[in-house]
This record gives C-alpha cells, sequence and structure tokens, in this order.
C-alpha cells in the first residue's frame, strides 16, 4: 500500500508540474511576435499581404486567429474571416512533415485549408461548403450582380493542382458581354472540373443546368494577362429564349442535333476573341 500511494502521489506531482507549466508557457508565449512573423512571412514568400488582429491560445496546439484578412499589394481584399480556428499537428512536426490545419466562417459558409510540405513541395487543399458568392468583396468590386452557394474542393502541390467545385441556386442579373445585355438567367446547379499546371488552367467541365438555358465549356487558357484562351462553348436555349434573342442567334452558324448552338473563344485573356 505505501508503495502504491508514492506512485500515486509522483503521478499527481508530475501533472501539477506539466500542467503549471503548460499554463505558463501560454501566458508567456510571444504570441504578438508569432503573428508579426506570419505576416513576415506571407509578405516575403508570396505577392500578398496578411493582416491578422489578434491569436489566442485555445488549447497546447490549438488558436483562434482573429479579424484575418488576406489582400493584394494594391489593398485589394481576396479574402477574409472574422475567425479562423488554427491546428498544429505535432506528429507532422517530429516527423519532419510541418503542417497546419485552419478552419474558419467566411461568406455565410464554411471554409477548411489545410497546408503541408510532402516531397519538397508546399501542399495546399481547401474544403469550401455553401460560400455565399455574392457576398465575396472582389465580385462586388467587379459591378457583377451573380449570386449562388459554392462548395467543394480544390488541391494545389508545387505547381500542379485540380479543382471540383458546385454551386447552386445561381442567378445573372444586368450583366453585359462586349456591351450586350445578357437575359437574367437562373440555374439550379453548376458543376466545375479542372487541372492547373503552372499558369494553364484546363477545364475538364463546365456545366450550368436551368430551366431556361443549358450551358457547358471545356478547353484551356493561360492565367495572365495576354495569355491565351481556347474554348469550346455550348449552349441549350429555351424555345422563349431563342424567339426572344433571335438576332443574335440567327449569328451562330453551329447547333447540333441536340439543339445546343457551339462557338469558340480565343484570344487572350484581357481581349477574348470569339469565333462563331
Amino acid at each position: 500500500m505505501p508503495e502504491r500511494r508514492t506512485i500515486i502521489r509522483v503521478i499527481l506531482y508530475a501533472a501539477y508540474f506539466l500542467a503549471a507549466f503548460l499554463v505558463f508557457l501560454l501566458l508567456l508565449f510571444p504570441f504578438d511576435r508569432v503573428k508579426t512573423k506570419i505576416e513576415a512571412e506571407v509578405r516575403s514568400r508570396t505577392p500578398l499581404e496578411l493582416t491578422i488582429a489578434r491569436i489566442s491560445p485555445r488549447f497546447f496546439n490549438r488558436f483562434v486567429l482573429s479579424d484575418v484578412v488576406l489582400a493584394d499589394r494594391s489593398g485589394t481584399v481576396l479574402f477574409e474571416s472574422p475567425t479562423v480556428y488554427t491546428t498544429l499537428p505535432f506528429l507532422s512536426l517530429l516527423r519532419g512533415m510541418p503542417a497546419v490545419s485552419l478552419q474558419g466562417r467566411a461568406y455565410g459558409g464554411e471554409l477548411s485549408v489545410k497546408v503541408r510540405q510532402e516531397a519538397g513541395n508546399n501542399a495546399i487543399s481547401a474544403d469550401l461548403n455553401n460560400l455565399d458568392v455574392a457576398a465575396y468583396p472582389l465580385l462586388k468590386a467587379t459591378g457583377l450582380k451573380i449570386a449562388g452557394k459554392l462548395g467543394g474542393t480544390f488541391e494545389l502541390s508545387g505547381d500542379a493542382g485540380r479543382a471540383r467545385l458546385w454551386l447552386k441556386s445561381v442567378t445573372t442579373r444586368e450583366l453585359r458581354i462586349k456591351g450586350f445585355p445578357v437575359p437574367d438567367l437562373d440555374f439550379e446547379q453548376c458543376w466545375i472540373e479542372a487541372d492547373i499546371k503552372g499558369d494553364r488552367l484546363t477545364i475538364k467541365k463546365l456545366e450550368l443546368n436551368g430551366k431556361e438555358l443549358t450551358f457547358k465549356a471545356s478547353g484551356d487558357l493561360v492565367m495572365q494577362a495576354r495569355g491565351t484562351l481556347n474554348l469550346v462553348l455550348k449552349f441549350k436555349p429555351s424555345e422563349r429564349l431563342i424567339h426572344e434573342q433571335a438576332g443574335i442567334l440567327s449569328l451562330l452558324k453551329v447547333r447540333d442535333a441536340e439543339g445546343y448552338y457551339q462557338f469558340t473563344l480565343g484570344g487572350t485573356l484581357s481581349e477574348p476573341l470569339p469565333r462563331l
């Protein structure tokens, strides 16, 4: 019995000192310096600016980032979230593979991001769930009136990646393409599948399904202002749209047996050139 009591006493003392160590570590940890270091690393390694209002401890390897804003060097906001929960997996650190997991609410939905090192490359993966497209500030700045809910996955390792995204309840209002007004449209579902290699984006599938219009696209483009475009676009309007837009549709020469009008889009990203 005395030996058992001694063992229990030693365990309790060890637990007490461990708890005290963790408390003092959290109280004395230089979170402000860490915040400044993270912001400086993003600025030095990317063309982006990261701003974090405050870092708070949640558990030993979990932290809360408050008022996170990611912008380009011109000040255009690319992402913002009031609260981001951060986890540092210790097992990955012990194996020499640094990683960090981020979770937070943004634009009315949820976003989960994992950043890690693998095979000498930085890898990032993201899960999106019900993000409100209309609330995205960059879209608001363009003046485009597009609404809908966005979800799906995105993965990037080195200069290669892929995206599998969906949108639902998509609406467009008062759009104009090359000065021509586009009818207001509603789509129940949209699917996007694309691969990335360097600065080239290959669209394997882009499909929007609505009562008035079905739209499909495939091809590739170079993601630069003067990058080339090589896209095949197909759309199938309803009988009402065919009647209302008869003048424009008469310019299109190709229509297949399923009723899809088809044309290609070439030129550059800054100056697209349709070929009817």
